[in-house]
């Protein structure tokens, strides 16, 4: 079999940008429902948005859409206006220095962005903790610095060509940290969903239900970043072999991840809208907690029983636990 051409790939490209951007279109449409308006429809206040969430979801929508309209630029410039030599293969290899560069940034900037939040969700997880997303922060850091370089020898070279030899090693160490990075994060969200999931049904809480809900949460978060694991490995082995593979590949690459940061979304409200019918079917399930406590008793010490009960899991799959007659505001876990 004959290697793929160059026009032949920013063909295949296209149609699939163009089958993805449209399912993104639709995953984002009804995020931004359920990020925007409350379940009766009305329009949230300002104080109840998720602006961090709301933020990240345009600033992925402009960048997907910027890529597929250049995208679109590109390929009717090569099979329909250009009439010179070369034909279509002439157009790709020497577009327009705007067109190279677009496209070129829009790809890591969509990944970095993915791997932000991934970062920001897993620091958030493990109680705000610095030291956890330390590694990560630096290889994200890193990868940062090997996209600026990236954009720097491809703004010298003499043909836009994102697997030439001069950008592939730089190319190669970006999509290896970033599968580093989402193997890595992932990995640390999963696993303090598991614990904490554990010391749940070690203290007996809905022990009556066949699957919790940090379950649901935990396949999740393993099924989207597998998705996203995927797609960047097969990224890296189109650009390692230098095959014209690699457009189509950045396609996949760049919507897959606002598909993902929807379905995570979606999906958690899934969860969530389950979690919210269980406790009104069912009720709360308390669990009793034995602690020593110090008494005003005449016999001194004595020991008293502390009721705990599983609140809710929100929009943004947030497990929080808070204790029965008191008014403090209750800890938060943010997947």
């Amino acid at each position: 079999m004959s290697q793929l051409s160059l026009p032949e790939a920013q063909l295949i490209s296209l149609v699939i940008a163009a089958v993805l951007y449209g399912i993104y279109l639709v995953t984002l449409g009804v995020c931004l429902r359920l990020l925007l308006t409350s379940e009766s429809g009305a329009l949230r206040r300002r104080s109840e948005i998720r602006w961090v969430i709301t933020l990240v979801s345009g600033m992925l929508f402009v960048n997907g859409t910027l890529d597929f309209v250049i995208q679109v630029i590109q390929v009717m410039e090569a099979f329909v206006t250009y009439t010179g030599v070369g034909g279509a293969e002439h157009v790709f290899t020497h577009s327009s220095g705007y067109q190279t560069m677009i496209k070129s940034f829009c790809v890591p900037f969509q990944s970095l962005l993915g791997d932000a939040v991934l970062i920001y969700r897993c620091w958030f997880l493990w109680d705000r903790s610095w030291l956890i997303i330390f590694v990560p922060s630096l290889i994200w850091l890193a990868n940062i610095a090997c996209a600026i370089r990236f954009l720097d020898l491809l703004a010298k070279a003499t043909q836009g060509l994102i697997i030439s030899t001069a950008v592939k090693p730089w190319v190669q160490a970006f999509w290896a940290l970033t599968i580093t990075i989402n193997v890595t994060t992932t990995t640390l969200i999963v696993l303090r969903i598991w614990l904490v999931d554990r010391q749940n049904r070690k203290l007996g809480i809905r022990d009556h239900m066949p699957r919790s809900a940090l379950s649901y949460a935990m396949r999740n978060i393993i099924e989207s970043g597998m998705i996203y694991t995927i797609v960047s490995i097969f990224t890296l082995v189109t650009t390692v072999i230098q095959s014209n593979l690699t457009y189509p590949a950045s396609a996949m690459e760049i919507h897959s991840v606002g598909i993902m940061f929807n379905l995570i979304i979606l999906r958690s409200h899934r969860v969530a809208s389950r979690l919210r019918h269980e406790t009104t079917t069912t009720g709360s399930v308390p669990l009793r907690i034995q602690q020593r406590t110090v008494t005003n008793t005449v016999a001194g010490d004595g020991v008293e029983d502390e009721l705990y009960t599983l609140s809710r899991l929100d929009k943004e799959t947030q497990f929080t636990t808070t204790r029965l007659g008191q008014s403090d505001k209750p800890e938060a876990v943010a997947l």
